[in-house]
């Protein structure tokens, strides 16, 4: 059946979308996309040991950053007893804690993913990895990491690549299903195919919209979104409704603080301000594209991220930027650029401080 409300969050969609590839496609015929990357220094050379011990050390990272999270949310055991509510329910002025152990371990896998030689090692040690990300709470950031693990082992080229799909998705989708229903009273079909139907929630918007029961914000979900950049942990004042969270306060109340907040797609937090327009000019003006479109061209043209012995820190940050899974989901663009400085210096240290302890332990006691 047609509803008009429904297929226009769709056209909404598509149109951003239509925009994003045409912008993608000329981006990657111009000069400035081919050439740009090279102007970024080369930072160094990265053996596939090294790329070990900085996987092992982000590691470490994600297991203080997730062990600070549970400790300001009820401890550990009540974060792992529900995991799927500790997610919904106690990330809320513990974002800091909680953006930081996922990407600490997306950047862990990463290093480890480029630096592994055998499928069968990478096959073992990836269970384990899964196993740190489903405590996260979250089926998406699951996927993502499944789908990583058939990129390095596409990369690896020892395993049957169409055999690793068949058996792998139904185990990573039927985890992904006991994750949902840790939260449902009932298990049915119909619960599933609402979940991942991304519309609804946008569907009433724009319902409510055309029929005059909510206007336009005029530029306060834009103007106010900056509170993205304020962690809460060190600002407690920070509101709790900024950004497309005002549109969730309308048809939630209450929802924002409580951590519970629904996800609007079909443009609806473009839309909200100026209307059309604003999607189409948030789509157009969108930075992004040419940042992805230089990454992509260095990425496929150079093939960098197909060598296996020795990367550049160059190569190694644009490989990190595009394959890493959900690495700095939750961090505005903004801060990730610092975030990703802070990252390539505890590199750097803990690179340089390792062979320093090993000719420390050489040196024989003064007697």
């Amino acid at each position: 059946m047609f509803y008009f409300p429904y297929q226009f969050a769709v056209l909404m969609t598509n149109m951003q979308q239509l925009i994003f590839t045409l912008l993608l496609i000329f981006a990657l015929k111009t000069r400035l996309v081919s050439r740009s990357i090279y102007k970024l220094p080369r930072l160094g050379n990265y053996s596939r040991h090294q790329l070990s011990v900085l996987s092992l050390a982000f590691l470490t990272l994600y297991t203080v950053a997730f062990l600070l999270l549970t400790m300001k949310s009820g401890g550990l055991w009540d974060w792992l007893s529900n995991i799927r509510h500790s997610y919904i329910s106690k990330r809320e002025g513990n974002g800091i804690y909680y953006a930081g152990a996922l990407s600490f371990l997306s950047i862990s896998y990463f290093f480890r993913g480029i630096s592994c030689r055998s499928s069968r090692y990478f096959t073992a040690v990836s269970v384990m990895y899964f196993s740190f990300v489903y405590v996260l709470g979250s089926k998406g950031f699951l996927l993502l990491f499944f789908v990583f693990y058939l990129i390095i082992i596409w990369k690896l080229g020892t395993v049957n690549i169409e055999r690793m799909i068949l058996f792998g998705m139904p185990v990573v989708f039927l985890v992904m299903l006991i994750n949902f229903f840790s939260q449902q009273d009932s298990i049915d079909l119909s619960s599933i195919i609402e979940y991942f139907d991304y519309y609804p929630n946008a569907a009433k918007y724009y319902n409510d919209y055309f029929s005059g029961a909510i206007d336009l914000f005029g530029g306060k979900v834009l103007l106010s979104s900056l509170w993205e950049y304020v962690p809460r942990g060190l600002f407690p004042a920070k509101p709790h409704v900024y950004g497309a969270l005002y549109i969730v306060e309308h048809y939630y109340p209450g929802g924002a603080e409580s951590g519970n907040t629904p996800a609007f797609y079909g443009g609806v937090s473009e839309f909200a301000d100026f209307g059309v327009f604003g999607v189409l000019a948030q789509a157009i003006l969108n930075p992004g594209v040419f940042i992805y479109a230089t990454a992509l061209h260095y990425v496929f043209k150079q093939q960098v991220f197909l060598k296996t012995e020795v990367h550049t820190g160059r190569s190694l940050l644009v490989c990190l930027l595009i394959f890493a899974p959900a690495f700095g989901t939750f961090i505005p663009v903004g801060l990730l650029l610092l975030f990703l400085v802070l990252l390539f210096l505890y590199a750097r240290f803990i690179l340089l401080f390792i062979p320093v302890l090993r000719l420390a332990a050489s040196v024989p006691p003064y007697d």
